[in-house]
């Protein structure tokens, strides 16, 4: 069989999420499990929204609007830019998918740190073999080396993702540094703004949201998701921005039809105002803080983070600590799969799911630490 596959598909290793709740309920036989694990929204979704999706399921017989033409227009109109400089996909990886498609040529590569969301490297391992991608190491604090990053674009490297904050780290790059970093990148490269968890960043004053890079440079595109600070991680929506020639080009390989009729509908409802976000934001903060002071608690070396999810490391064996979490209802991150194999990731949940989190890893830490 392997003979008949496009042989850099063998070369992916497939994306591993955080298990399911109810695929660890049946497991192990428990009532309540606590899943920390993919960086959700723990809030539900505002009233508003959900009449919105009420309303659609009366239209599920009709495709979706390939267009996308409503959610396109608020959504410039919620960032200040024209419609040509809007495309809508399927979450931010149909979009990092659809932009290596679209210009990654052959002997080409795309270029990022390590450490940072693995989706990069598969959907260019899928499009172009692993050759085609490079990564940059880390500083000491975990953050993006942007002069690491610059000193590896040569000849071949097209495509730059700088994801800002960075998944799993929760790092942030100060804005007058990727400011910097921009203008020394050739016009002829792709500089990608992977932004899903810029709604999180303490400071936004020293934030670069990359609406004013992409009104003056044809090179420069910005990610945004729904899935995080909106809470619709289980409908898939998300953009890109970017200059209308970029945007044209991008729409040449959009599916049609890519984006729902309910996740439509959602993603415009929840762009009627900021209430739920800036309701998020709030609580993300006052629980982070929290859970930080518990984790330090514990003895444990706990990355800052600009984001909704902490990155810990444990001391102890990771595969094991997380057999024994999942074995008591808890589903957090193991991060050997983003090139971190001492450390977990933990998203920051609702004040009774953290505290539920940290009265099981206590003791199993104190077990495992004799």
């Amino acid at each position: 069989m392997e003979a008949l596959v496009n042989p850099h598909v063998l070369d992916v290793s497939p994306y591993k999420p955080g298990r399911p709740v109810e695929e660890i309920q049946r497991e192990y036989g428990l009532k309540r499990v606590v899943k920390l694990a993919s960086n959700e929204n723990m809030l539900p979704i505002p009233a508003h929204v959900r009449r919105a999706i009420r309303l659609e399921l009366a239209q599920l017989q009709y495709y979706p609007d390939s267009d996308n033409y409503a959610l396109r227009r608020r959504i410039a109109e919620y960032n200040g830019v024209g419609m040509e400089n809007v495309i809508v996909g399927a979450g931010s990886v149909e979009l990092i998918q659809m932009l290596i498609r679209t210009f990654l040529k052959p002997g080409q590569t795309v270029l990022t740190s390590e450490k940072t969301f693995s989706l990069y490297k598969s959907a260019t391992i899928e499009h172009a073999g692993r050759a085609a991608f490079v990564e940059a190491p880390m500083d000491a604090g975990l953050r993006f080396d942007l002069e690491a990053i610059a000193a590896r674009i040569d000849d071949a490297a097209k495509i730059v993702f700088l994801t800002n904050p960075n998944n799993p780290t929760g790092t942030l790059l100060p804005g007058a540094a990727v400011r910097s970093f921009i203008a020394r990148v050739p016009a002829d490269r792709i500089v990608v703004l992977d932004n899903a968890y810029q709604e999180y960043v303490d400071d936004p004053r020293d934030y670069v949201t990359g609406l004013d890079e992409i009104r003056s440079r044809r090179n420069v595109v910005v990610l945004r998701t729904f899935s995080k600070v909106y809470g619709l991680a289980g409908l898939r929506v998300g953009y890109a921005m970017a200059h209308p020639d970029t945007i044209a080009l991008l729409g040449r390989v959009k599916p049609p039809f890519n984006v729902t009729r309910v996740g439509q509908a959602a993603a415009l409802a929840s762009l009627e105002n900021d209430r739920f976000k800036k309701r998020t934001v709030r609580l993300n903060r006052r629980n982070k803080a929290r859970l930080l002071a518990q984790l330090q608690g514990l003895g444990l070396r706990v990355i800052p983070s600009q984001t909704n999810f902490l990155l810990f490391f444990p001391g102890v064996d990771v595969a094991e600590l997380n057999q024994r979490l999942l074995q008591q209802g808890v589903i957090i991150r193991p991060m050997a799969g983003f090139g971190i194999p001492d450390a977990m990731r933990v998203s920051v949940g609702l004040e009774e799911e953290n505290d539920f989190f940290i009265a099981k890893l206590g003791p199993i830490l104190g077990e495992m630490r004799r």
